[in-house]
């Protein structure tokens, strides 16, 4: 593990973070779909459920988004030279 820089962590939270991005979008749209009783999901799951667990998961699936979007945005910026990596000397 003495090898491994910040960079290698970034990374692996990014994907981490992506991973439950996409678990937590697919809960929150289809309680959403199940509140509107839109597409069939309605029927999955009654509606006082559905919208206590759309409400619950609102600050997670924001705080989710601001790691994986500023860890991505990060790594975006420095492929693109607009943030300079430090050369060992």
């Amino acid at each position: 593990m003495a090898g491994k820089n910040i960079h290698y962590y970034l990374i692996k939270t990014a994907r981490i973070s992506g991973w439950v991005l996409l678990v937590l979008m697919i809960v929150y749209l289809s309680t959403g779909f199940a509140l509107c009783g839109k597409l069939g999901f309605g029927g999955l799951i009654d509606l006082q459920t559905a919208l206590v667990i759309h409400q619950i998961f609102d600050w997670p699936l924001v705080a989710v988004f601001v790691v994986h979007a500023s860890i991505t945005i990060y790594f975006a910026l420095r492929r693109w030279g607009w943030i300079k990596t430090k050369t060992r000397k």
